[in-house]
């Protein structure tokens, strides 16, 4: 496996020639509940991204996670360590930046914390826009969407420290979690149609002790090792399914636009290798 912390300024500008993505993992440093440890999101995204590099082989580079994202709305519970989106989005296009620098086009993130999704679809479109760069994004929630469906208990709030990121943690790292310290969440609150976080059509920033008096959702009792390993086999081979389609697909390099607004439109393109 590529990874590019353990490497020589030689090793990795040979690393950067053969290869054909650069993977980034990104999670976050917040609360878990009172069974997890504040690096969950982030050592669930390592752990699936070295998954993934160690399968790409020599086509895929390895990055240094990123431990910070945007957690303010777990900030009344302790430990929570949070970015602004605009903190977030300027470090990604530094990294992207960067790593253009060294003859990277293309670049797959791999996110472990789903408040991180705005800032890294904002900062991917500028990345195309400004660094001719194809920036991919994938979470583990959103890969396996149908099957957390199927495995999660009967309650309307779930996906944090819950039975299925909990389960997930099993597999991924077991040391992640307190296993005397599981306990049933204390939901807050009655049901929202409109905004609750699994299936909601408005969007309402919120405050999470507004939901839980504990930082879980769902039913961490339930979690189990036959069903993270379930969980965690749906996610790899979708995830390794989309980046060999990611790294086999034709850049789509932009056309390059006049500042002058009457001009004709200039159709030339960039055809530069994809490495």
């Amino acid at each position: 496996m590529n990874s590019l912390p353990h490497m020589t300024t030689i090793e990795a500008r040979a690393a950067f020639r053969a290869a054909s993505v650069a993977i980034l993992p990104i999670g976050a440093t917040e609360q878990h509940g009172p069974h997890l440890e504040l690096r969950t999101d982030t050592a669930l995204a390592s752990a699936l991204a070295a998954d993934l590099a160690e399968n790409l082989s020599s086509k895929a580079v390895l990055l240094p996670e990123i431990s910070y994202g945007l957690s303010e709305h777990h900030l009344p519970f302790a430990g929570t360590l949070t970015l602004r989106p605009a903190t977030l989005r300027a470090l990604l296009l530094d990294i992207f930046e960067s790593l253009r620098h060294h003859g990277v086009q293309k670049v797959l993130i791999v996110n472990g914390h789903g408040g991180n999704i705005d800032a890294i679809r904002l900062a991917s479109r500028e990345a195309l826009r400004d660094l001719d760069m194809e920036v991919a994004h994938l979470m583990w929630a959103q890969l396996a969407r149908e099957q957390i469906a199927t495995e999660a208990g009967p309650s309307w709030r779930r996906n944090h420290a819950c039975e299925i990121e909990t389960s997930l943690a099993m597999v991924l790292d077991n040391s992640l979690i307190r296993y005397d310290r599981i306990d049933q969440a204390h939901l807050i609150g009655t049901k929202d149609a409109f905004t609750e976080p699994t299936n909601a059509s408005v969007d309402l920033p919120i405050w999470f002790d507004a939901w839980t008096e504990t930082g879980a959702l769902g039913d961490p009792r339930r979690a189990s090792p036959e069903r993270g390993e379930r969980l965690a086999q749906i996610v790899r081979s979708k995830a390794l399914e989309f980046a060999r389609h990611f790294i086999e697909g034709q850049p789509r390099s932009r056309p390059l636009l006049s500042n002058t607004p009457d001009a004709a439109p200039n159709t030339a393109v960039d055809d530069k290798e994809s490495i």
